[in-house]
């Protein structure tokens, strides 16, 4: 999708969640146009697909491995290197 179009789709989306929302505090019935529902699942279709794609950065261990390294930085515990071959070297890779 083009950013346009994204921005267009994503305002849509907003405009249907506040109806929705007060329709739902007000206990009443919302109507959904078949434009709507479309839209609709295919946002919600993309958004999944990509929640699924990074499922990995939300299970307990890597949060807890962010925690740390985010620690770590806090605490500037970490070596910087001017270059890739300055860490391999430090690393002593390949061995």
């Amino acid at each position: 999708m083009d950013t346009s179009t994204e921005l267009t789709t994503r305002k849509k989306i907003r405009a249907f969640a506040r109806r929705a929302h007060l329709a739902s505090l007000n206990k009443e019935t919302l109507l959904v146009t078949p434009d709507t529902a479309g839209l609709l699942a295919n946002y919600l279709r993309e958004a999944l697909a990509a929640t699924e794609d990074q499922a990995w950065f939300w299970s307990k261990e890597w949060q807890a491995g962010e925690r740390e390294s985010e620690n770590d930085l806090s605490a500037e515990r970490y070596q910087a290197f001017d270059s890739m071959e300055d860490l391999l070297d430090d690393l002593r890779w390949p061995q």
